[in-house]
């Protein structure tokens, strides 16, 4: 594991929330395939929703690789066949470097800001394993 994270604690989270009429998608820490695997799963059933609002916040990755990349663009095919609206709140520079360098940026609408107020609770989750 990168960081100061330790062996029982996982790299990355997810907390979803709905703010603004959208569903709000904060992921936290390390987008590799472990989180990928763990948080795939989840995204899938937020993105299956007909015409759904979509913002993934970015701000609080630390690390994202191919599986990370995979994860959006995944979560953004789901959208366009849905009909949906998908939004990525921009993340530190490194991750926003690798998704240029990737050549995917220009594939999604990014967003400098999301507006923050808390309006109702989809529920956190983190990648903790059962």
């Amino acid at each position: 594991m990168r960081g100061d994270m330790g062996a029982d604690e996982p790299a990355f989270a997810m907390r979803e929330r709905v703010a603004c009429g959208a569903i709000i998608i904060e992921l936290h820490g390390e987008m590799d395939i472990l989180a990928e695997q763990e948080l795939g799963p989840r995204m899938d059933a937020l993105t299956e929703r007909g015409r759904a609002d979509i913002v993934i916040d970015l701000r609080r990755v630390t690390f994202l690789d191919a599986s990370g990349l995979r994860l959006l663009l995944r979560a953004r095919h789901r959208m366009l066949c849905r009909g949906g609206r998908l939004r990525v709140v921009r993340g530190v520079a490194r991750v926003s470097r690798v998704m240029r360098v990737a050549g995917v940026e220009s594939a999604f609408t990014i967003v400098d800001a999301f507006p923050s107020v808390r309006t109702e609770e989809a529920g956190p989750q983190d990648g903790s394993v059962a």
